[in-house]
């Protein structure tokens, strides 16, 4: 997809423009709205200073003029609050000398925010983008040239306190606008702040303080205890404990030697480390996981599309409306009747709450989810995830975690049982197998036999010259012991058999024609894999796991976890599972390891993916969830729920206050300065209620991931 043009103050995408697209050769900063523009003038900090203050300074020179005009218009108001028929040529000198004291104390309001504001209005005209500020303004300056006719004249009304009050508003509410649409960007900038600015290079055994752009792949760096990782890399001396929970999410450190990869942006615990970069710039774990966020930030789910085509019919069906208002008044009650109604109806109707009501709450959630290790491919993977009424989990990897547990060792007797230990770790070291590594996990502390010759024999076991007594040793299956005739003792043979009932893994170590050990093992299941059914069954899904593991361990499974498993399944067939699931259930999300579940992830509604932390092009997967934590997807649902809920909110409200607050303003019940105060709360309520979602408290405790990991990036040096 293209990127479209970003805001140069928030960095959320620029409106559409109706009839020319947007240039990148365009020169000076681009606002999405007039609201980041005054707030970037008000907060530049890089040597401006002078400037800051300066929009600062005209911004309080406004509202002291603002109030001048106020308190001039009540005294004017007077006579017809006190009904004098006759007043005194005092009065009336003061009456008139007030019109003009109001006029002058107007222009400056006028130069002030009107200028800048009728200008972005300009602007975004040019552009060819349609908004209510357009609208806004031209009925800003008729009623400024109304009023300064009037006071040429000597006769009629004024209302330049109204032009006042609502520029002052309309700035201070497009403000407090952008002010949340930034909060809305935090997150980003926050990770993109983990990378430190200069970096010590290795040069020629030569220590040099570089920018960190200039970094190249295959450069070399230092990096000290308590300092992150400017660069994805390998490490090549020393090793130290390093703090991943940013990007994976683990929560305990994690051991770094020498040939071990790391991250951008994790942290060096406690070693003086040498790395070598392997990945700089974009191409970089961390810099990918932010352009992941922010490519979800730019697509559209349905409720944005919604907001869009409503929003496309919104500047001509007001300016029609604020017309016919302008039109009848003046007939029934002449020409000032007539612009303060129409003025009212521009004023009150609120496209900012319109447009912000579904993007800000996505963009809020996305940053949050961000700051939690969930990353959502855009706003329409969000709202999907919040519509699943099922879930189905591969096995292997995602509620296991692929490695086996030692669970029991038998010995034929006691007096072998170090021997055998030791013999069976001799010949486990020799293979890469699964269950060696669990046996030399098992075996750790077993004294040492020296075995040569070691062959492995493929989906059997593996045989060595056991070089003490000279004699063959064999390590494997059932089958294998037997096939190298080797007879089992009564009591393996009488377990081989529940052993396979139960779906346990088995190897048995022998000699000399005797098996004389046999080691049961678990398949490993993940500590946050409970707890994470049971949230995701308390929010009402229906669970299942879908696996090519055979029936036994299937059954053990279920019995496990208390849910549905499908065993023995080809791809093919985790595919029809899933899609008899949609037509009998509904939506389904998936959730696998990202890479063998492919056909299973892109077939369901919702894909996620478990396990992204180093891999964030998971192109079947709408959802990853950053290290293995499973805990997390609840969480995920929870807060996709709720942010549907908020938007739903956001667009009822919007839909709600046009419909009635135009239609009330039309009929001329409202006055000007009171619409204008309504239409910034409406801004402002939808701001507020987006922002809900990025605080800590927004999503119940019992669904909220450790406070390690959420948000990440809390504490950093």
């Amino acid at each position: 997809m293209t990127n479209p043009a970003l805001c140069d103050h928030c960095q959320l995408p620029l409106p559409r423009s109706r009839w020319r697209p947007l240039s990148e050769s365009e020169e000076g900063p681009r606002y999405c709205c007039f609201g980041c523009e005054v707030a970037a003038a008000v907060s530049q900090q890089r040597g401006e200073h002078g400037t800051a203050s300066m929009s600062l300074v005209k911004l309080g020179l406004a509202i002291f003029f603002t109030m001048n005009v106020m308190a001039f218009t009540m005294a004017l108001w007077t006579t017809d609050v006190y009904g004098a028929e006759e007043p005194s040529r005092l009065a009336t000198v003061l009456n008139g000398l007030f019109r003009y004291v109001v006029l002058l104390f107007s222009v400056p309001v006028l130069l002030l925010l009107g200028r800048p504001f009728v200008e972005s209005a300009w602007q975004s005209l040019c552009r060819g983008v349609l908004s209510t500020d357009i609208l806004l303004a031209s009925g800003i300056v008729a009623a400024f040239a109304f009023s300064s006719v009037s006071v040429a004249r000597g006769v009629g009304p004024v209302y330049f306190e109204v032009g006042c009050v609502v520029l002052v508003l309309i700035t201070l509410g497009r403000w407090l606008e952008a002010t949340g649409k930034l909060r809305a960007s935090d997150a980003l900038e926050r990770l993109e702040r983990l990378l430190p600015a200069e970096v010590r290079r290795l040069v020629d055994g030569r220590e040099e303080n570089v920018p960190i752009g200039s970094l190249r792949h295959h450069d070399r760096v230092r990096v000290l205890p308590g300092e992150r990782f400017p660069a994805d890399g390998r490490l090549i001396a020393n090793m130290a404990f390093v703090d991943e929970h940013v990007l994976t999410g683990e929560s305990q450190p994690v051991l770094k030697q020498a040939g071990d990869a790391v991250l951008a942006g994790t942290l060096n615990l406690d070693g003086d480390l040498t790395v070598e970069v392997t990945a700089v710039g974009a191409s970089g774990t961390l810099a990918r996981l932010i352009e992941m966020v922010r490519e979800a930030r730019l697509s559209q789910g349905r409720y944005e599309r919604l907001a869009d085509r409503v929003s496309s019919w919104f500047f001509p069906i007001v300016s029609l409306i604020a017309l016919a208002a302008l039109a009848i008044h003046t007939w029934q009650g002449g020409i000032e009747r007539g612009l303060m109604v129409a003025l009212s109806v521009l004023l009150i109707s609120c496209p900012c709450a319109l447009g912000l009501a579904t993007p800000l709450a996505v963009w809020t959630a996305l940053s949050r989810a961000a700051g939690a290790q969930v990353l959502f491919r855009g706003g329409d993977a969000l709202e999907r995830l919040a519509s699943v009424r099922a879930v189905r989990f591969d096995k292997t990897g995602t509620l296991t975690t692929g490695t086996l547990s030692g669970a029991e060792f038998v010995a034929r007797n006691e007096e072998e049982r170090e021997q055998a230990l030791a013999v069976a770790s001799a010949l486990a070291a020799g293979s890469s197998h699964v269950l060696s590594q669990a046996i030399l996990r098992h075996a750790d502390h077993a004294g040492v036999e020296k075995v040569s010759d070691i062959r492995t024999h493929p989906g059997l076991g593996v045989a060595g010259v056991w070089e003490s007594p000279g004699v063959q040793a064999f390590l494997g299956s059932a089958r294998f012991l037997e096939e190298q005739g080797l007879r089992l003792d009564p009591s393996f043979a009488q377990a081989v058999h529940p052993a396979g009932e139960q779906g346990r893994a088995l190897a048995l170590v022998g000699w000399n024609g005797e098996a004389r050990g046999l080691f049961l093992f678990d398949e490993q299941t993940r500590r946050s894999a409970g707890p994470a059914v049971e949230r995701l069954r308390s929010l009402g899904l229906d669970l299942g796991v879908l696996t090519g593991d055979q029936a036994a361990r299937g059954r053990a499974l279920a019995e496990r976890f208390n849910m549905a498993v499908e065993s023995g399944l080809l791809p093919t067939d985790k595919v029809n599972a899933i899609r008899q699931a949609q037509s009998a259930i509904g939506p389904v999300a998936m959730v696998g390891d990202g890479i063998n579940d492919a056909p299973a992830l892109a077939a369901s509604d919702v894909g996620v993916a478990l396990g992204c932390g180093t891999d964030l092009s998971r192109d079947s997967a709408l959802v990853c969830l950053l290290g293995n934590d499973l805990e997390r997807l609840p969480w995920a649902i929870e807060l996709s729920r709720r942010t549907v809920r908020v938007i739903r909110g956001n667009l009822a409200w919007a839909f709600g206050y046009n419909a009635v607050g135009v239609l009330s303003a039309a009929f001329g019940w409202l006055n000007p300065a009171f619409a204008a105060v309504l239409m910034v709360a409406s801004s402002v309520l939808v701001v507020v209620n987006s922002l809900r979602l990025g605080r800590d408290d927004a999503l119940t405790e019992s669904a909220a991931p450790s406070p390690r990991v959420s948000p990440a990036w809390e504490g950093l040096p």
